[in-house]
């Protein structure tokens, strides 16, 4: 008689990846691949959320233009943030839809209904002389992007993530041209592929390859002010304010970065204008200003996708990225299962950098 053979089992490792960067993009991305079971390691330098994510003012849209160079991302946005809400229900968006007017166009985008002043005033009574029309975008929401990090990393690591902060990435791992890791402050972190999301610090890395990514610095300001009750229905976004409620209460508000580089003269004037515009927070007062630099790729495309052919290293950047966040999540999720993803357009591909006229 012949001994039967014993069964031998042969168990898959996992891909390992590193994913450099804990903001909310990063964020998303790690917790996208530790829900399919990848081996991840997400990076920090300081803490989650404490970049350009945590003076982010967390309106999610998808109302753009057909010409919008984040389109394809946008208009997947909101479905993307209701399929993470359903998974994750913690993260209480508030869909709450926006209202812009000023000086944009009366012709309305995918997504907007245009309102004459009674509608707007009906639909946000504490507004003050409320202008001749609005556009409305009633599916838009508003998310806490700091508390939306954190809480993605804590599930990501429940799925088996490994979260390293307070840890600088100070090159990346090179062996026969392909990246195999990152060196860190900490160590060396070896990685099957890297996935790089760590906004304005992506071009020094991807300049060690000899493929840089150019992703330059926009500097906004976001404002929390006092609110003796919630006077705001909406995310207003007008030529004189852009607020929200944010969830306990507080209004935040949005402002463009001042050429003179005087924050506390922007500050100040924000909150005159919440003040004559806002009827209800005559009395509100300025509790916290932060400046934060949010990453824009020099073309104002988003980067999306592998900068070498054996796919070692992946670089996501865009703005807005809290918007494109879960879109982000998904779309590296697939592509580093897949290996490539039909649904991102060349002009996303950090390849058209190098890539010669």
């Amino acid at each position: 008689m012949f001994a039967t053979p014993e069964k031998v089992t042969v168990t898959r490792s996992k891909r390992k990846i590193v994913v450099v960067g804990a903001g909310i993009t990063g964020a998303s991305i790690a917790w996208h691949l530790a829900s399919h079971e990848f081996d991840v390691t997400l990076v920090e330098q300081k803490m989650p959320a404490s970049g350009a994510t945590g003076s982010a003012f967390g309106w999610l849209t998808g109302a753009v233009s057909d010409e919008a160079a984040d389109a394809l991302l946008r208009r997947a946005a909101l479905t993307d943030w209701h399929r993470l809400e359903e998974k994750i229900p913690e993260l209480r968006i508030n869909w709450s839809g926006s209202l812009k007017y000023g000086a944009v166009s009366e012709t309305c985008v995918e997504g907007e209904s245009l309102l004459q002043q009674a509608d707007i005033a009906s639909l946000e009574p504490a507004l003050v002389n409320p202008p001749s029309h609005a556009r409305y975008a009633a599916k838009d929401g508003a998310i806490e992007a700091t508390d939306a990090t954190r809480l993605l990393v804590e599930k990501a690591c429940e799925k088996g993530a490994v979260l390293q902060t307070q840890t600088t990435v100070t090159g990346l791992c090179m062996t026969e041209g392909r990246v195999t890791g990152v060196l860190t402050s900490q160590g060396e972190l070896d990685a099957d592929c890297v996935v790089l999301a760590c906004g304005t610090g992506i071009s020094a890395l991807t300049a060690q390859t000899g493929t840089p990514v150019p992703v330059l610095s926009s500097p906004a300001i976001l404002l929390r002010f006092t609110a003796p009750r919630c006077v705001v229905k909406t995310i207003i976004s007008g030529d004189d304010i852009e607020v929200r409620h944010a969830r306990n209460g507080d209004l935040v508000a949005a402002e463009d970065y001042p050429a003179s580089g005087n924050v506390t003269e922007t500050a100040l004037a924000a909150q005159t204008a919440v003040r004559s515009r806002i009827r209800g927070a005559e009395s509100s007062s300025l509790i916290h200003n932060a400046t934060g630099e949010r990453p824009v790729p020099q073309d104002g495309y988003p980067v999306l996708g592998f900068t070498d052919e054996s796919k070692s290293l992946y670089v996501a950047s865009m703005h807005p990225a809290v918007t494109c966040a879960a879109t982000i999540g998904r779309l590296v999720c697939e592509e580093l299962s897949d290996a490539e993803h039909d649904e991102i357009p060349q002009n996303y591909r950090p390849s058209r950098f190098t890539t010669t006229p």
